[in-house]
């Protein structure tokens, strides 16, 4: 670099200093505004002025407009200036250090009380008289609109694409791809893949067990937390951003919505290798925290050792702030499912119905057409002169605030019941003691949401 591109400054020789350094974009990459261009800029004036250099600072990929909090090194910087570490802080051009007048301010504030100064090396500013406050103003307020104008317009092209269902990032799950066009699409090649996931994690209820398969049947390296990620994307069900059509399903969203259910209530496989039927479903009523398996083992009398599984509060047993401390065999809350999930699901399927019947009888659109005739027949008495303004008015506010109640109330229930319509007419209690461990936990999560065990042993079943 040529050395006579800065002329000495002796009010500046012997300050110490630090460098700031900022670049958000390709854009300022083309006009010169690298990380690299900017240190060799001050790293250059720094020499000239015979400065002491303390600290350098870099913020990688921010934009000025964002809020100074969130930019780390800038963070690290205040703590610097509030520890009088140096004198001035250096940077290349008033728009890498702030585009936000309100921010501006608020640092300036700061720097004053702490005597730390700063300085574009490239441009000329003077915080010490009123033209020149205001000449600073005014750049920031150009600096802000511009970077405020280049937001919009981002914002315009990402509303275009989304219109015309094109994809803005370029990381897909396994299962789905981009055509020429950036439109998502299923990929033949991995469809089987997706599919297999979301089944076998239906069936298992395991994340970690959906992991170990897809690496066993793929012979590929699958991370936990890809299989979490995979399993709730909703590209998988066609939705994209606020667009619930904007790409073709690989799955119904009905079944994406039980899977994001059962999810919640992951069956985590353990050390033990035990796999506990209520794991997800138990509740403790004391503290409303989920109760959690454990085992113990006994040796017997003739050398066999037994398994005893039971459930406990979890919050009692990490942090001690419940008085649950009670133990649930496993062997009894079955049995007490097993006595009451009958009447449990007749009455809640009679109790679904009568509901759903009053709330039909009711409908709230229809409700609301209904009224809307009478404030037509209103206005028409309005127009013929048959009622004055202020009746008019009065009767107008009333059908509207009748019209506001009606829409609030809720829908009628929708849901299909006949599934469990047929397991209380079939004898499922038969083929259910063929279940393994595993299996029983999948079929009482298939329309158990919770199960909340009070002290005394009794129970409250919610349904899905």
């Amino acid at each position: 670099m040529n050395s006579t591109y800065f002329r000495p400054q002796p009010e500046l020789f012997g300050l110490r200093v630090c460098k700031y350094i900022r670049c958000s974009h390709d854009g300022q990459v083309l006009h010169g505004d690298t990380l690299e261009a900017q240190n060799a800029l001050l790293d250059e004036f720094i020499k000239v002025n015979h400065m002491i250099l303390v600290d350098t600072f870099v913020d990688e990929a921010l934009t000025a407009r964002k809020k100074f909090t969130r930019r780390k090194e800038f963070v690290r910087l205040l703590d610097g200036v509030r520890a009088h570490n140096f004198d001035m802080i250096l940077f290349t051009k008033l728009d890498r250090w702030f585009r936000n007048i309100g921010d501006y301010h608020k640092i300036q504030e700061i720097l004053e009380a702490n005597g730390v100064q700063w300085k574009a090396i490239t441009e000329s500013y003077d915080t010490t008289t009123t033209n020149g406050r205001l000449h600073i103003n005014i750049r920031l307020s150009v600096a802000q609109d511009e970077c405020d104008r280049d937001s919009d317009r981002i914002k315009d092209v990402f509303a275009y694409k989304l219109k015309n269902k094109t994809y803005l990032s370029g990381s897909l799950p396994r299962g789905l791809k981009l055509d020429a066009e950036k439109h998502v699409v299923i990929d033949p090649e991995w469809h089987q893949f997706a599919l297999d996931m979301f089944d076998h994690f239906e069936s298992t209820c395991s994340k970690r067990g959906t992991q170990l398969f897809l690496q066993e049947k793929y012979g590929i390296r699958v991370c936990y937390d890809t299989v979490v990620r995979y399993l709730r994307n909703p590209l998988f069900m066609g939705q994209y951003r606020d667009d619930p059509e904007f790409c073709e399903k690989t799955i119904s969203r009905e079944r994406f919505e039980h899977i994001q259910n059962l999810a919640i209530r992951n069956v985590r496989i353990r050390h033990t290798q035990q796999f506990y039927i209520f794991s997800g479903l138990l509740i403790c009523s004391s503290c409303n925290h989920y109760m959690t398996g454990t085992v113990t083992y006994r040796t017997l009398a003739d050398g066999k050792e037994k398994t005893y599984k039971s459930y406990r509060c979890n919050f009692k047993a990490q942090s001690k702030l419940c008085d649950r401390s009670k133990h649930y065999r496993e062997e009894y809350v079955e049995e007490y499912m097993l006595q009451h999930i009958r009447p449990a699901l007749s009455s809640y399927v009679a109790d679904f119905e009568v509901t759903a019947a009053a709330a039909a009888k009711k409908d709230p659109a229809v409700e609301i057409a209904k009224v809307e005739r009478k404030m037509k027949k209103l206005y028409d008495l309005f127009m013929d002169d048959l009622i004055d303004k202020a009746s008019y008015r009065k009767e107008y506010e009333k059908f509207q605030t009748q019209i506001d109640k009606l829409r609030s109330c809720p829908a009628a229930p929708v849901r299909n019941l006949d599934s469990v319509k047929k397991m209380l007419s079939d004898d499922w209690e038969t083929v259910y003691h063929t279940f393994s461990d595993q299996e029983k936990n999948v079929f009482w999560k298939s329309f158990v949401q919770s199960i909340t065990v009070h002290e005394d042993g009794e129970m409250d079943i919610v349904f899905l």
